[in-house]
């Protein structure tokens, strides 16, 4: 071999090493740009009313918001959800919890929540409403702000009372029993019934009641009472007696007299009452209208007597009594009396 091709070959022998070199040094260039493009990714955060775009070599959202500093409660909601692995161009997006207040069955608590309406709230925080169970608001309500929801548990309850019903006392007269004795002849007893209602409450506390039916299981019975009637009165002579009424009444005199009666010695109704008995003293003639004729009477400064007469001029509250001598007449005279009327 001459030492021209020994040259010759020896040049190629130390050019492949330095080419292969130069290609890898090269296939690694490419390799870390491609590898640096596809890590590299640029996101738009939306964090409530806050929009920015970053760069990012991280991988998933969770990592992106770490990276950037960005602190969450518990109750808000990242979209798409942390765990999600980061891509070119996404978007991710903040919905910040607010602080706001339930009520349900008068117990309060107050609660962040990134819900977007009343119904959401309700379903986030278990509450199920019962049929009649009421809110202070429309479900459909956009949350906002310190938000106060009242939710009003009604229940119903079907409630059986046993009453009593009060017996009735009547009153009955009597005139065989003196003023003031009062007999019971009937012992009253009470009555019960039955009664149905529909009971509500809101938050345990009864807030009305219906009556849904109602029956008499027993009848009360009435008491009866007997209250005497009869006065007991005592003349000036020890004498005792019992009458049912007292009037005040205009009392004239009268005898058999013609002018008094009308009649003469002689005549055939001489003497004699309006009853057909003979008119002596004790006979008074009254208005049969106010005070029936066979009454027995005790009149005032007269004495004992009998509703025995009657007379033209004796109407209403006003009786004639009988004297056999005109002088007992005059001496009587006109007066007002009381008239006992007797048992």
């Amino acid at each position: 071999m001459d030492t021209d091709d020994f040259r010759k070959r020896l040049g190629e022998i130390i050019k492949k090493p330095v080419a292969l070199l130069t290609l890898a040094a090269i296939l690694l260039l490419i390799v870390g740009a491609i590898t640096y493009a596809s890590l590299k990714k640029e996101i738009t955060l939306q964090d409530e009313d806050k929009k920015i775009v970053v760069t990012t070599f991280k991988l998933t959202v969770k990592d992106l918001l770490e990276e950037k500093g960005i602190k969450l409660r518990k109750e808000d909601v990242v979209m798409p959800s942390l765990d999600t692995a980061l891509k070119n161009g996404m978007k991710v997006t903040i919905k910040r919890a607010v602080p706001i207040t339930i009520c349900v069955g008068g117990k309060a608590k107050g609660i962040y929540t990134a819900a977007s309406n009343v119904k959401e709230v309700l379903q986030q925080n278990s509450i199920t409403l019962g049929p009649q169970d009421k809110v202070n608001m429309s479900l459909d309500t956009p949350v906002f702000r310190y938000m106060y929801i009242d939710v009003t548990k009604v229940t119903e309850k079907i409630v059986t009372q046993e009453l009593d019903i009060p017996y009735q006392t009547e009153t009955v007269k009597n005139d065989n029993m003196e003023r003031g004795q009062v007999r019971v002849v009937q012992q009253g007893e009470v009555g019960k019934k039955q009664i149905v209602m529909k009971v509500t409450y809101e938050n345990g506390k009864e807030v009305a009641k219906n009556i849904i039916e109602e029956k008499i299981v027993k009848n009360p019975i009435n008491q009866i009472v007997y209250v005497g009637t009869l006065g007991v009165f005592t003349t000036s002579r020890g004498e005792t007696f019992r009458y049912r009424e007292i009037r005040t009444m205009v009392a004239t005199a009268y005898t058999n007299g013609v002018a008094d009666t009308g009649k003469k010695p002689g005549d055939p109704n001489y003497g004699i009452t309006a009853t057909g008995t003979k008119a002596t003293r004790g006979v008074i003639a009254v208005d049969p209208r106010v005070i029936p004729l066979g009454t027995r009477l005790y009149v005032e400064g007269y004495g004992f007597g009998i509703a025995a007469d009657t007379g033209g001029a004796i109407k209403g509250d006003k009786i004639d009594v009988f004297f056999p001598t005109l002088e007992e007449t005059i001496k009587w005279g006109r007066r007002y009396v009381k008239v006992y009327i007797l048992k």
